[in-house]
């Protein structure tokens, strides 16, 4: 069977339709490229910012490295200045208040007795080294060449008490106070002689004792000498 089609449209407008169609697919094509050419150059300007921020950040790290290291420089150098200061305060510095040692004294005295004098004298001893702690130790490691730390000096006060009591038993009772209380050690009556006084005689006495000022504290006071100033501070750091 034979078909036969026959086409009525002039051959000028079908021309003209095709030159339409040619053109819309001309202008679809040039907007998808002006889409793609957006996207390439915006993800273009975001990747060099990121690289120029990066940058930024690599120049600022490597001239701020410099400041880095002086600054911890500076810092090491402030610390060792301050624990040779606290090392000086330290060894200057007294854990408690003289003021406090003085009432803590007379708060301790019997009934009837009185100061002629109080006198505080600061101390201190070296520990020398001793040859038989170095044979301990054995022989010496090749990575010993290190100086040994300087052990710390041995501080005191001592503490000179004079005055008069009535008789011998209000005096050996204040030595008993004090040797009952911190921060007294090793007191002693180093004088003890009746003097005359009008209308009887009393005991002119003196005491020393030691007050240590490294950590080492004397027995508690006991019940007929509580109720004794603290001193400040605590006996020692």
């Amino acid at each position: 069977m034979n078909e036969c089609v026959v086409d009525f449209l002039p051959a000028q407008l079908r021309r003209r339709g095709a030159t339409m169609t040619s053109r819309r697919r001309n202008a679809l094509l040039v907007g998808l490229l002006s889409v793609m050419l957006v996207g390439v150059a915006a993800h273009s300007w975001n990747q060099y910012r990121a690289a120029d921020a990066r940058r930024a950040v690599s120049m600022s790290v490597a001239a701020s490295s410099g400041k880095v290291d002086e600054l911890i420089e500076r810092l090491a150098a402030e610390q060792r200045e301050l624990s040779r200061r606290m090392s000086i305060t330290d060894r200057l510095a007294l854990p408690l208040e003289m003021s406090d040692l003085a009432a803590t004294v007379t708060h301790l005295m019997p009934t009837g007795t009185s100061l002629s004098m109080l006198r505080i004298e600061r101390a201190e001893q070296r520990a020398p080294a001793r040859a038989a702690d170095a044979a301990k130790q054995g022989p010496a490691s090749p990575a010993a060449g290190a100086k040994p730390a300087a052990k710390r000096p041995e501080r005191w006060l001592d503490v000179t008490i004079r005055g008069y009591a009535r008789g011998n038993a209000d005096l050996y009772e204040f030595e008993r106070r004090l040797s009952g209380t911190a921060p007294f050690g090793q007191v002693t009556v180093s004088e003890n002689a009746p003097i005359d006084v009008p209308g009887g005689h009393v005991q002119q006495f003196s005491i020393t004792c030691r007050v240590s000022l490294d950590g080492r504290r004397c027995a508690q006071p006991d019940a007929a000498a509580s109720g004794t100033v603290a001193h400040a501070k605590g006996a020692a750091r």
